[in-house]
Order: C-alpha cells, then structure tokens, then sequence
C-alpha cells in the first residue's frame, strides 16, 4: 500500500486543508493517507503549531475531507512534540478526539530550535546536539505516548553532520524504540531540505530493520503537491534495508500492511 501519514494544513505552517490533500493524493493512487497538522503546545505558541481553539476546526476539516473523498481512507492524527515534562497535556490531547495516530517529533532542544535555521548551528558543537537530540528522542519513545517518530535524525536538515562515528548512538535510541514498541516514519522531506537526504539515513534504517522497528512512511507536505513526493526512492530505500510492510492506524491501533 502507499500511504502518507505526514502533512500539514494552513492551521499551522502549511498551505491548504485536508480536502486539497485528499485530491492530490487520488490523483496519485495513494490508496491511505492521514493528516497530522502540528498538534498545540502545552506552555506556548507559535506560528507553526496549532492554538488549542483550532482543534475543533481542524478535526472537522478532516471530517469534511472523509465525506468529500470517500474512496480514499483518510485517518485523523497530530504531530505532537515531545516536552519533557508535558506528558499529561499529551494524555490530555488524546482523550479530546478519536485520532487514529500521533506522531511524536522534537523540534526543541530546550530553547534552542533543530530545524528552524542553518545559522542556529553555526556557533554549536554539533555533535554535542546530536547526542542531546537522540536522548530526548528516546525519552520520547519511553512514554508510548506516540505511535510512530517523525523524520528521525531530523538534526542533519541543513546538514550540520557529526564527523565521528555515530553507530553506537543510533544503536542505542533504536533499542529504546524497539523497547516501547513504537514505529519510525520514514519521510522524503529530506529529500526536499539542505540534506538532500531521506530521513533517516540508510546506515539508521539498516539499524531499525535489525531490531524489528516499524516504519510508517510520509512526505511530511507542506503543500498539497508534495503529498507522496518523491515515494519511489522511500520505497526503494525501505526495501534495501529490509522492510516489505508498513504500517497504518486506526484509532490507535496498528497493522502492518505490504509495503
């Protein structure tokens, strides 16, 4: 099956609402996809995350979407970011809705912001933040407060790249994923960002498929024209490193399906 499970709606940083997406994706044989704008932070806001008084608007677009688009699964979900110390607003977030979905993402290492600017990492020891990212990632995977990661090794976007080994750090925010039994996206925004590169990276993925992490796949589109882009060299990578199924939600439970 092809399936995307990562976009955004102009709620948020994106452009659009779900009925635009839907379309694009009908007139590109996707047979699944899910919406995930950014879900609201419990102690601010921002110009890229929904306000807590958009929920309603945004579920019920969805909800017009699935009538608009009959054909087409369409699945309710959120990209929730990972606070320390936050875990109850997500419990909080949900029991609001019937998601089907929540992927877990860190965009902020405390203050400082992985995927807003190339100049954020001029002045930082990168693999210092690196380390930190993988550690608050695995803090993420232990609640099992998520069904899927987004774009894993998010750090590399504008191509600020540790130059040691990282193997052994892979390995080990892996085993924490395995251990909570959560899944992994698998997302060709990379593709379109500095990195020109999928995210995650091969040597990542390889490392995943060795300790039986599910992917989910996304474009993680900003616009609906990016829904499913560039889906062949995911696939293709997917299948290098060992996957041949997927998974999708409902409601918050997961079957994997054939990639």
């Amino acid at each position: 099956m092809l399936i995307d499970y990562h976009m955004h709606t102009e709620l948020t940083d994106g452009t659009g609402r779900p009925a635009d997406y839907a379309r694009v994706a009908v007139e590109r044989g996707l047979d699944e996809i899910g919406c995930s704008d950014h879900a609201p932070l419990a102690e601010r806001e921002t110009d890229w995350t929904m306000k807590k008084s958009d929920l309603e608007t945004y579920v019920n677009w969805v909800r017009e979407a699935q009538a608009k688009f009959p054909q087409l699964p369409i699945k309710l979900g959120l990209e929730v970011d990972y606070v320390p110390g936050c875990e109850d607003w997500v419990r909080e977030l949900a029991a609001m809705y019937p998601w089907d979905f929540f992927l877990g993402s860190v965009h902020y290492l405390g203050e400082f912001p992985v995927d807003r600017s190339a100049k954020d990492w001029e002045t930082e020891n990168v693999e210092a933040r690196w380390r930190e990212y993988f550690e608050l990632w695995k803090k993420a995977a232990r609640t099992r407060l998520f069904d899927s990661l987004s774009h894993p090794d998010l750090p590399k976007k504008f191509n600020f790249r540790p130059t040691t080994d990282f193997t052994s750090v892979y390995d080990d925010a892996l085993g924490a994923v395995a251990e909570s039994d959560v899944a992994i996206e698998v997302s060709t925004a990379g593709l379109r960002k500095p990195c020109r590169e999928i995210y995650p990276s091969e040597p990542f993925l390889k490392i995943a498929r060795r300790l039986n992490v599910p992917i989910t796949l996304g474009s993680d589109a900003h616009i609906p024209q990016d829904v499913g882009a560039e889906y062949g060299k995911a696939i293709a990578l997917a299948r290098s490193c060992g996957y041949d199924k997927v998974c999708r939600f409902t409601l918050r439970k997961r079957d994997l399906v054939k990639l």
